[in-house]
């Protein structure tokens, strides 16, 4: 989830919670031993770290770099941008890249216990089913849509909109295609406003075949949809394996919970080291290491003891324990663009006017305060279209397109990367299953579109959930407080890429010219409505931004595909390091990943608990 709503100065005015923060005490864990280390308290690292902990036989430790923070920011739906910048943001940033006019772009990640879950859009959807599929496809026994599916199911409870919600504004999925007894609570947005912006949004949509779905949650993505939040219905706050766990408190004497903890190396021999107290976590005779610190933070970790490929880890002076050249390769990301749209003004209050209008927002604060309701109990942008590209281009268009890629997937013949990027090419060609997705947001969130401040706008998001470009991430300095130098490589595939993003423009450019959006719609700010090609080729090549879906940094793949892990989550060449967070996604999904990464957990602590 994205917004450029983080600065606007209404997000800093709302203080409704007390700082909640788990204490550390070093003394603690000097030379105890455990079961299990976790190395990230995050989406994956904390989930898995409870469930392992349901043994009371078993000890477990967590080792999480950020603090325990719950406060407006963790818990009010519409101020999650607030954390960007702060302390409870690692605050990453790629290197320039070369395809996006040389920018460096901003990749926010949440640093505190429950990790980005805490701080992102709450989202909580899968993918098509035939996405997950491919896992298996591509050598992983048992990683399918089934069982993944499953194990979402079993984190969630599903609280369904109400049949207004459901007929009015597409917030529809069947009951059957979500969990009833799972610990994070699932609801629908609330807040609609500007109710006949959406309203027509949805019926031009149809006009132009785009249809609803109920089955979203079902594996059937394409379509209209509202996204289920993980937000419980009853007092409108975030729903996060964080959120929740810090404020039910650690009951768990065979769980011990370490903030501020940096993990600077494994021993490969049964230890941790740990950041600034030079002390060492061991491990029992039957223990085993999970890291879990993120899709940017494991592949350095791996780095720094040894585990990756000699090429990176000699050019810092590291020996290579072992030999794992797929460490730190494989980053994918999901890239998006903004465009920017004037509308008729008197059409109702939305969240744009929460930073521009005091006497709004008081009265928005009033109502979260009093009942939970309003503008803040609900996420922005939850309109959901997700577009086959051949839902919006003709099919001499799409043969276009399909030579441009197939030229550029020539230079990966006979390489790792050969298997995955022909079975995402089969993705491409296939109808059913989504390239694109277009997210509406009210207000203006792109500054470059000179919007005026006394007049109505709305922003539609074009994001590309199939990139076919791949990143790399590896340790910058052999200092473990250092970031890594993160490469996502975005548009590397660039005239296909950049094409796709292109025809994605141009069918939100006809979305707004048809009724009775069109009625609505007053004039398109950025990119001018007036563009060449060429014009938005360049757009797109300096707009680009990260929409928090990093993943395959350690891909779960055999090792001649550049696997890190196997089937099992244990890396290869060793015997007790296992992965488990969203790095080990193989290939990118079309869907926001909140939801996936709480069932791959689900499905590795079932793993893991037969290892001791």
């Amino acid at each position: 989830m994205f917004s450029r709503l983080n600065g606007s100065s209404f997000l800093w005015k709302l203080c409704l919670l007390s700082l909640c923060y788990l204490p550390i005490a070093f003394s603690h864990i000097i030379s105890s031993t455990f079961d299990f280390i976790v190395v990230g308290g995050g989406t994956s690292g904390l989930l898995i770290a409870e469930k392992l902990s349901d043994d009371p036989s078993v000890s477990v430790a967590v080792l999480e770099a950020g603090e325990a923070v719950v406060d407006d920011t963790t818990l009010v739906p519409v101020l999650f941008t607030r954390f960007i910048g702060t302390d409870v943001d690692w605050e990453f940033v790629s290197v320039p890249q070369k395809h996006v006019s040389g920018i460096q772009i901003s990749l926010p990640r949440g640093k505190l216990l429950g990790g980005t879950a805490s701080v992102n859009g709450m989202y909580f959807v899968r993918a098509h089913r035939k996405e997950y599929d491919i896992w298996e496809q591509l050598g992983n026994s048992g990683w399918n849509w089934k069982t993944v599916d499953a194990h979402i199911k079993a984190v969630e409870t599903f609280y369904p909109a109400s049949e207004h919600d459901q007929e009015e504004f597409a917030a529809a999925d069947l009951p059957s295609d979500h969990g009833n007894k799972g610990q994070f609570q699932v609801s629908y947005s609330n807040f609609w406003q500007p109710e006949p912006l959406l309203v027509n949004y949805i019926a031009a949509l149809n006009t132009l075949g785009i249809n609803r779905t109920h089955r979203a949650s079902g594996g059937s993505t394409a379509g209209v949809w509202q996204s289920p939040t993980a937000i419980k219905p009853d007092n409108r706050s975030r729903s996060s394996v964080g959120t929740d766990f810090v404020l039910a408190g650690n009951k768990k004497p065979n769980l011990q919970i370490f903030t501020g903890a940096i993990a600077t190396k494994i021993d490969l021999n049964g230890g941790i080291s740990t950041g600034g107290t030079n002390h060492t976590i061991n491990l029992t005779s039957r223990g085993n290491v999970i890291v879990t610190a993120g899709t940017y933070q494991t592949p350095k970790l791996l780095e720094l003891s040894g585990i990756g490929s000699p090429a990176v880890l000699n050019a810092h002076g590291i020996n290579a324990v072992v030999n794992l050249t797929g460490v730190g390769e494989n980053l994918q990301d999901h890239a998006g663009v903004l465009t920017t749209f004037e509308i008729k003004s008197g059409l109702g209050q939305s969240i744009e006017d929460l930073i521009r209008n005091a006497t709004f927002f008081a009265e928005q604060e009033a109502l979260y305060v009093k009942n939970r309701t309003g503008a803040l109990a609900s996420v922005p942008g939850s309109t959901i279209v997700m577009l086959p590209i051949q839902s919006i281009v003709s099919n001499q268009r799409l043969k276009t397109l399909t030579a441009l890629l197939d030229k550029a997937l020539l230079s990966f013949k006979g390489t790792p990367l050969e298997k995955q990027l022909n079975a995402q090419r089969d993705l491409f060609l296939d109808p059913d299953v989504p390239d694109i997705e277009l997210t509406l947001t009210p207000g203006a969130q792109d500054p470059r579109a000179s919007p005026d401040p006394t007049k109505s706008h709305v922003t539609i998001s074009v994001i590309t959930v199939r990139p076919f470009d791949r990143g790399n991430v590896h340790l910058n300095t052999t200092n473990p407080l250092d970031l890594p130098l993160i490469d996502p490589n975005f548009l590397a595939i660039t005239d296909f890429e950049t094409e796709v993003f292109v025809d994605g423009i141009k069918f939100v450019e006809k979305l707004t010219q048809t009724a009775p959006l069109s009625d609505i719609v007053t004039a398109q700010l950025f990119p001018p409505s007036n563009a060449t090609d060429s014009e938005l080729s360049s757009f797109v090549q300096q707009s680009i931004f990260s929409v928090w879906h990093p993943c395959g940094s350690s891909s779960m793949l055999p090792k001649d595909q550049n696997g890190v892990v196997d089937a099992n989550l244990k890396v290869y060449g060793t015997q007790n390091i296992r992965i488990a967070d969203a790095g080990i996604i193989p290939v990118s999904l079309g869907t926001h990943t909140l939801a996936t990464v709480y069932g791959n957990a689900l499905i590795a602590a079932e793993i893991f608990k037969h290892l001791v």
